[in-house]
């Protein structure tokens, strides 16, 4: 609570790291898993700058290498689409979603990322 108003604050998000679980798929004939990510926490991260660092560095969150990542982003400007992602339930764009706002809303859990279910899976996201 804020004060005497008894409105409702959100809390600012803290340093802890960015955990994200990503559901992943090889091929599209073959069934899909899930995999957990830990990154440092930065300040104004979007999902898509949480998705190319993971790629870049494809370890989980338990230390095992894996491969990369597939995911799509084009414009990185919330025009065309390409980066749109269910994230905790919700489809979003990966390049609109930022972690801080994502945590505030959410909290510090882990944040989910799965593909659209409306289009056919090719890898990843």
């Amino acid at each position: 609570m804020s004060g005497s108003t008894g409105e409702m604050t959100k809390r600012a998000p803290s340093g802890a790291p960015i955990v994200v679980k990503i559901k992943r798929q090889d091929r599209p004939d073959t069934a899909a898993y899930w995999q957990t990510f830990s990154l440092p926490y930065k300040p104004n991260m979007n999902l898509t700058s949480v998705l190319r660092a993971i790629a870049a560095e494809p370890v989980t969150a338990e230390g095992q290498k894996t491969t990369p990542i597939n995911y799509d982003a084009a414009c990185l400007e919330e025009v065309c689409g390409s980066c749109t992602v269910v994230v905790n339930g919700r489809a979003r764009q990966a390049c609109s979603a930022l972690v801080d706002h994502i945590r505030a809303a959410e909290g510090e859990g882990p944040i989910t990322i799965e593909p659209m279910s409306k289009f056919p899976i090719v890898r990843d996201l």
